[in-house]
Formats: structure tokens, sequence, C-alpha cells
């Protein structure tokens, strides 16, 4: 399932039958999906509710430039339209994920050209996505952490050669 991008601009906010303006950042990214859906039911969140939950944390979790934000959520896109191509969940279990980053590892190492990352991208991308299941980790939306830092560097170090 694609997924759109979109940052959050409270202009216009008067209109929107709220109280007040939204404590939302001007700025900060959010992830939707194309069914324009939050939720499974109730209290099943999807994963890009749970997602933008931690995006939205960002500004007080050592992350307070704008700038920021729209890329850690890019690399968050990124990777779940990854894990969709393969089957896989955001928060599938532990050796699945593990898979997947391998199968990761391969298409952003060797796979096509436009696809490929320097080894520096890879390693922020790898720095975003473990601070992020460490989180959810914390939170309850994830089971195990699936990867660490060291563990995903080291994987694509070792595939470059």
């Amino acid at each position: 399932m694609p997924l759109t991008l979109s940052l959050f601009s409270s202009r216009g906010f008067e209109s929107w039958d709220v109280e007040r303006r939204p404590l939302i950042p001007e700025g900060m990214p959010m992830l939707v999906d194309s069914d324009l859906l939050f939720e499974d039911g109730p209290a099943a969140p999807r994963a890009t509710t749970v997602v933008n939950t931690w995006l939205r944390g960002l500004p007080t979790s050592g992350a307070p430039a704008v700038s920021s934000w729209a890329n850690y959520a890019r690399v968050l896109k990124a990777w779940m339209e990854f894990l969709t191509v393969h089957g896989v969940e955001l928060f599938d279990s532990r050796e699945r994920l593990k898979q997947a980053l391998g199968r990761y590892v391969e298409h952003r190492s060797a796979g096509p050209v436009e696809d490929r990352f320097a080894a520096s991208t890879w390693s922020q991308h790898m720095s975003i996505l473990s601070t992020f299941y460490r989180w959810a980790l914390a939170e309850g939306h994830a089971q195990a952490e699936p990867f660490t830092y060291k563990t995903a560097r080291f994987l694509f170090a070792d595939t470059g050669r």
C-alpha cells in the first residue's frame, strides 16, 4: 500500500471546527495510508499512526530541526514501503524483520543504481530505524528490537565488499 508523506500546516485552522490551533509544529511530517484510515478497528492503530506518534515526539527527543523531521519520515516511509512489497509488517516478528533487513541491504547496496545508498546514507538510515524500533519497543508497539545500528552497519559494509 503506497504511503503519502505530508507536512503539517496550521494555515486555515479556524475553519477546522477546533477551539485552538493544534499543538503540532509547523512542518511536522505525517504519513498517511492510501485509504486514509489511521486504524483497523477500535484500539487497533495502523503502523502509520504509530510512526506519526514517534515523529511528533522528535522535537523533544533530540531532533529539534524541522529539516530533520522530514528526513526521518522519508526513511520510515521507504522502509515501510519496502516491507510491504515483501509481505512483512513494520512490527512483524524479529526473525522476519531481520530477513527483510538482509534483503534491504542487498537492495540498497547492489540493487538498481537509482536505489543504491552510499555507506554514509545507509548508516544514517539505520540510525533512524534503530532509534525508532527502540522507541517502539519501549512504548509496547514492538515485541523485540529487530536489529541494532551496529549490526545493520556491519551487514552493509560486508555486502559492499
